[in-house]
């Protein structure tokens, strides 16, 4: 699966806004593609890493987790955006796991580090914090749920009503699941700030908070000194 699978999933994506028309219709972003990537691959914004959480609905607990990831990817190619190569075939090399680490080709400077967190319940179900196994009885069966196997669908993207349960399930699960690679994320954090230090440039296009004060005041005054020549 590579991002040339999705072919149509863009289709119109540059045709212009109808400016004479009386009414819009605006329809949600996530039906392109379920994250907010695009928000964040601004050269400008000099982005070194991105820790993403995918809560996309998949036809089971044991389906490959990068479609949406494959989208977002096909986006910034279409875009001239840096964005890691997603590897898919790492799902069947490595199996399902918590979180996958995408980095940049070597030399690719400008190029961000996407930590993929998925929804998946794999170690959460043993240990109800990393290193801490479960022991009784009502441990063991409050980490023993399925996702998108269960029949009943308490997680579906359609279901606006949480009980208690199913939330508090949901909620640790993440936690769980982001404390369980803490230093898969610690050790991208320092990867990120070698290469910063190697590359001091790499974000020389944006502007600091008092550049943009500077700014707005040199505007005001070239107004002032023009209205009373």
């Amino acid at each position: 699966m590579g991002v040339t699978d999705y072919p149509d999933e863009f289709e119109r994506i540059y045709e212009p806004l109808d400016v004479k028309s009386k009414k819009i219709h605006v329809v949600d972003s996530g039906l392109t593609f379920n994250l907010p990537y695009p928000l964040i691959l601004r050269p400008q914004r000099g982005v070194d890493l991105i820790i993403s959480f995918d809560f996309s609905a998949r036809p089971s607990d044991s389906s490959p987790p990068f479609k949406e990831l494959l989208l977002a990817e096909k986006w910034a190619r279409m875009n001239k955006l840096p964005f890691p190569k997603i590897d898919s075939k790492v799902f069947d090399r490595e199996g399902l796991k918590e979180c996958y680490v995408f980095k940049p080709n070597k030399g690719d400077k400008s190029c961000p580090t996407v930590i993929h967190f998925v929804l998946a319940n794999i170690n959460f179900r043993n240990f109800k914090a990393p290193g801490v196994p479960r022991d009784t009885d009502k441990e063991i069966e409050f980490g023993d749920f399925d996702i998108f196997d269960d029949p009943a669908s308490p997680f579906s993207t359609f279901n606006f009503q949480y009980s208690n349960q199913a939330f508090k399930r949901l909620h640790d699960l993440m936690e769980f699941n982001t404390l369980n690679n803490i230093e898969v994320i610690k050790e991208a954090i320092k990867d990120s700030i070698l290469q910063r230090r190697e590359n001091p440039s790499r974000c020389s296009v944006s502007l600091s908070l008092n550049e943009i004060e500077n700014k707005k005041f040199l505007k005001r005054d070239t107004s002032n000194a023009k209205r009373h020549t």
